[in-house]
């Protein structure tokens, strides 16, 4: 996935972010039933320092510090949905948030690029191109948004082609946010979910005492 695609060399645009080449390099592979109890009981620290969720009738607690250790993610103080929604309580909508500037973003797009220009797929660089397929395959699953370019997506992808450093555990739990603010839809829809699994299986968590 990080190698040369179809002409364009994209390695520069992930190695440069401190654990996401090994992010997206993770197996595949997941406990389904892990990962439908998980969203059936996530609940997110409003400041995202932590998660609690339940497994097998037990409740635990995982905080971000002990997330981003078994991820290999490093803390860092851009967090990509603050920039696009500031702080509007989730779910918050794809298509909603506010713009990238037009500098920040002008380097995904061909020339020339200014106010007005138009925001879609099919004018961005064949390296930006490449990078919003990778992530919404990953980071930012928009299964169903395949020709649109979210404001998110564009804050995404931006940060990528700058590489400019963000926190990758914190879009990953913002994300998580949406998904069970929006009601989560079971087998049809597991966003992270190998990543979840492996949380589940290295964080160890302690379980919470009863009486809480």
């Amino acid at each position: 996935m990080l190698g040369n695609v179809v002409g364009a060399d994209i390695r520069q645009y992930f190695t440069y972010q401190t654990g996401l080449p090994g992010l997206l390099a993770l197996p595949g592979t997941y406990v389904e039933e892990w990962v439908c109890e998980f969203y059936d009981s996530v609940w997110v620290a409003p400041d995202h320092s932590y998660i609690y969720y339940a497994l097998a009738g037990t409740d635990y607690r995982v905080t971000a510090r002990r997330a981003r250790e078994v991820l290999g993610l490093t803390t860092y103080a851009t967090r990509i949905h603050e920039l696009c929604y500031g702080n509007f309580e989730p779910p918050r909508r794809p298509h909603g948030g506010a713009l990238p500037p037009v500098d920040f973003v002008a380097p995904c797009f061909g020339a020339p690029f200014g106010e007005g220009s138009s925001r879609i797929v099919g004018d961005l660089t064949c390296p930006a191109r490449i990078l919003d397929f990778v992530m919404r395959k990953t980071l930012l699953p928009r299964p169903g948004y395949r020709d649109g370019f979210t404001r998110i997506q564009q804050w995404l992808v931006a940060h990528l082609i700058a590489q400019r450093l963000f926190d990758l555990w914190d879009l990953i739990v913002s994300e998580i946010e949406d998904t069970i603010a929006e009601g989560f839809r079971g087998r049809h829809q597991l966003p992270y979910a190998h990543w979840i699994t492996l949380l589940i299986l290295r964080a160890r968590p302690e379980p919470l005492p009863a009486h809480l």
